[in-house]
């Protein structure tokens, strides 16, 4: 019999977990899903005709825009150009003592794209006390954050040049919601550190949450679109993106805004970009997709001055053509920088827990065994 592959195993141990469920509840659970799932099919039929005129509107109002490489793409295969990014994985709980195991990447390109960037990959493993993996998991995220952040400005000073770009797996404002003075204060000065050296820093942000684009859209055409209906900003894009990218055959993005337009007063987003804001920084972004069946990006530049309509609109078509021409690889979606990064840090679930063993083992005495036992 061939091995499994890991598709494979998740469905089996779905289906043993299933079969292992009261027969009594899963009759009730199964009726119960048909029907939310009838519901739910409905609601997307609904979104995706409204979605698709939103879309239309935009492309009307030109606030839609191909990716068009023009004579740039030439210049920007010679751009150095960097990634960082980061991962951890928390283990442990024996006596409130938990296991925080990371892993941060540096990834560079010094000349311009090439298939082998220089890789440099720098791990760790921290001790955390903390009451629950909650509390746990949000102090090992700082400490992976920190970690990210020296390596922006490692990364930053070996690419500094007339001009070049350094890619952020993630948003540029990380965790989103955490403004701890000293935290907000590193990580800005190490942005500001690139800005002051002409390294553009770009957030390559893959999941989509918050309204702020659909706020964005319901308060410029108050009276033409209605967005009641959809959940939030993925929501109301997906289905029209789809159908335009489908229309156009080619890449396309949105027009890029300031984070504070359409931003929700009340998300304790903003509140946290207020803090970076009063230190100078000012985040743009855009929403991208780059092929049909392709999942939709957000793509945010950090800037410490401020970008007019005509200074942004050319600044991103740059940066599209240097993620999209450049360094998406054919048959790809994301570029190839933030594909390295993320597999070089990624830190995985069986490899943390083979670690935690290893301490365990190593530490583990007569005396300590009732508490192990407990666990």
């Amino acid at each position: 019999m061939p091995p499994l592959s890991i598709e494979e195993l998740k469905r089996l141990i779905r289906k043993l977990e299933f079969n292992k469920t009261e027969p009594e509840l899963l009759i009730d659970l199964v009726n119960k899903a048909r029907r939310e799932g009838e519901g739910e099919r409905e609601r997307l039929k609904r979104i995706s005709i409204k979605s698709s005129n939103i879309l239309e509107l935009l492309k009307k109002e030109q606030l839609i825009y191909k990716i068009d490489s023009g004579a740039e793409k030439d210049e920007l295969m010679r751009v150095p150009a960097g990634a960082v990014d980061g991962s951890f994985q928390i283990v442990g709980g024996l006596g409130r003592k938990w296991f925080a195991i990371y892993g941060v990447s540096q990834i560079v390109a010094e000349k311009g794209f090439t298939l082998n960037p220089m890789v440099k990959v720098d791990g760790n493993i921290e001790v955390i006390e903390a009451v629950d993996e909650g509390e746990a998991h949000r102090n090992a995220e700082i400490l992976m954050m920190l970690g990210e952040t020296k390596s922006i400005r490692k990364v930053a000073e070996i690419i500094a040049s007339e001009k070049s770009y350094l890619l952020i797996d993630g948003p540029i404002i990380d965790p989103p919601v955490y403004a701890e003075t000293e935290y907000i204060s590193n990580r800005v000065n190490a942005l500001r550190f690139c800005s002051e050296n002409n390294v553009h820093v770009i957030g390559f942000v893959k999941r989509i949450l918050g309204r702020n684009y659909m706020n964005f859209l319901a308060s410029k055409f108050r009276n033409e679109i209605n967005v009641s209906e959809f959940t939030n900003d993925l929501d109301l894009l997906a289905p029209g993106m789809y159908h335009l990218f489908k229309e156009l055959s080619c890449p396309i993005y949105t027009c890029p805004i300031s984070y504070d337009e359409g931003v929700n007063r009340a998300d304790k987003l903003i509140e946290t970009y207020k803090h970076y804001q009063k230190k100078g920084l000012s985040i743009y972004y855009s929403y991208y997709k780059p092929s049909l069946r392709g999942r939709i990006f957000r793509i945010e530049l950090a800037s410490f001055v401020q970008l007019d309509r005509k200074e942004l609109l050319k600044e991103f078509h740059r940066i599209f053509v240097f993620i999209n021409k450049v360094w998406t690889l054919p048959g790809f979606d994301e570029p190839l920088l933030i594909t390295i990064a993320h597999n070089k840090c990624n830190v995985r679930r069986g490899a943390a827990e083979t670690l935690y063993y290893e301490i365990i083992t190593r530490a583990l005495s007569e005396g300590g065994l009732p508490l192990w036992l407990e666990t």
